[in-house]
């Protein structure tokens, strides 16, 4: 039996939060529906009607194809306290710029039908602490990407009733690396478990392109300028294959040499060779967990409400309201290559409100802005700290050009603002962690191009 198996907290992936979304989950399927906040429910605007809601690419009367992205630099620090002593200096977070390329296209058919194909992420996030900050035993960088291809069929089944159906392929990554505590297990002995080390952890993996998901939407024009549509998109039920990479950091040297003197005494061998032994078994632990990783999870499905206005030729108002079953995150289970392990997350369900407005301020441009509610999906208890608990409140606008017959340009920007929440959570040797956010802010910019033909 080997004395030093455990890992304390060896891995949480998947759990990660962002400050794009709640969840993990991003709403940016093109520069316009950034700007409009994603209230594009009961109309198209563009081919991110593949995201928004495929019923409405019957809206689009050419041939249309955008080409863009939105970048994200979120920002943050977080407080907290080690059984009930604070930490003292805030801890920041910066995990760098993130580029987010979509691809939008949308095809008249005859017979109106309609066809549409979406290419962009869909999930994602980033979260970078500092190396020794007190909780790098949960997470010191994590990035996870969900990039998803779409495509749609769209059906006007009366002049003022649409329905659309679609397909959701993703492509699923992460990458982590945290400092997990080294457990050293002595109750064979008559003692009991230790603090013996630290070891460095990279966990990496994907699921091979072999999940797959749906969506089904519906729009009905109630008048001639105001119309309301709703969507639905399935859970999707994701394995991720990977493998983990983990060494010592390095050993508790204090607790090594309060140890060895017991151990010798007990196997009646010298003390500097038990305490060679020790350092022995601590890595020859740590080693056993390099190998293949294996995790399931449930990216959970949603249900989204909208409604668009013409309140004037120039002016139009849209509003939407999604609600996200976050709660399917209430455990994951890991098979590893040192044991299986379960982290609770016990997440809750969460809603999502958006307004969103346009503006067709002279011949050639329009003017959006937009405001979003996005609520936090983590339980106060979870067993995680990468997620820094807040609501999110997100005010963006935006600029589009018709720059030269069918060609528009599209800029956007937003700034997503972090309204703290507090957090606890108790590592493998019982030591009582709160956590909170205090600062927390992204900034995000779009830019892309749309040809009708």
């Amino acid at each position: 039996m080997s004395l030093f198996k455990t890992l304390s907290t060896f891995v949480v992936a998947f759990s990660v939060p962002t400050v794009f979304a709640s969840g993990f989950a991003l709403y940016q399927p093109s520069v316009i529906s950034h700007a409009m906040g994603g209230a594009l429910v009961g109309k198209a605007m563009d081919a991110s009607a593949n995201f928004n809601n495929p019923a409405t690419l019957t809206d689009l009367t050419n041939i249309t194809v955008t080409v863009g992205f939105v970048t994200e630099h979120p920002r943050g620090a977080v407080r907290g306290s080690k059984n009930g002593q604070s930490w003292g200096d805030d801890v920041t977070m910066d995990p760098g710029l993130f580029w987010l390329p979509h691809v939008q296209l949308a095809i008249p058919l005859p017979a109106d039908f309609a066809f549409g194909l979406g290419m962009g992420a869909d999930y994602g996030l980033g979260t970078v602490f500092p190396d020794g900050w007190q909780m790098n035993w949960s997470t010191t960088d994590t990035t996870v990407q969900g990039f998803v291809i779409n495509p749609n069929l769209a059906y006007k089944i009366t002049d003022d009733w649409s329905v659309g159906v679609g397909l959701r392929w993703l492509f699923f990554d992460f990458e982590q690396y945290s400092n997990p505590q080294i457990e050293g297990d002595m109750s064979q002995y008559g003692f009991g478990v230790y603090d013996v080390g630290t070891a460095s952890n990279r966990l990496k993996g994907d699921n091979r392109w072999r999940s797959l998901g749906w969506q089904i939407g519906t729009k009905y024009d109630i008048t001639k300028t105001f119309s309301v549509g709703a969507v639905y998109k399935s859970a999707i039920n994701v394995t991720v294959d990977g493998k983990t990479t983990t060494n010592v950091k390095s050993y508790n040297d204090q607790t090594i040499n309060a140890l060895s003197p017991y151990l010798a005494m007990m196997r009646g061998i010298p003390v500097e060779m038990a305490r060679q032994y020790l350092y022995k078994t601590i890595k020859a632990g740590v080693d056993e967990h390099n190998g293949h990783a294996e995790a399931d999870l449930t990216l959970p499905q949603s249900v989204t409400l909208g409604c668009n206005w013409d309140v004037f030729p120039t002016w139009h108002l849209g509003a939407a309201v999604s609600w996200t079953e976050w709660s399917e995150f209430d455990q994951l289970h890991f098979k590893l290559a040192g044991g299986d392990r379960d982290t609770k997350l016990n997440w809750r369900d969460t809603w999502r409100g958006s307004i969103g407005s346009c503006w067709d301020f002279a011949e050639d441009w329009k003017w959006m802005i937009s405001y979003v509610y996005d609520m936090d999906s983590t339980d106060a208890t979870q067993e995680s700290a990468m997620l820094p608990p807040a609501d999110r409140h997100i005010a963006a606008t935006g600029f589009v050009w018709n720059v030269w017959r069918n060609m528009d340009l599209a800029l956007s920007y937003s700034c997503i603002f972090m309204d703290g929440r507090g957090m606890d959570t108790t590592d493998a040797f019982g030591n009582r962690y709160h956590l909170e956010t205090c600062r927390g802010f992204c900034h995000a910019a779009g830019f892309s191009v749309t040809y009708r033909f």
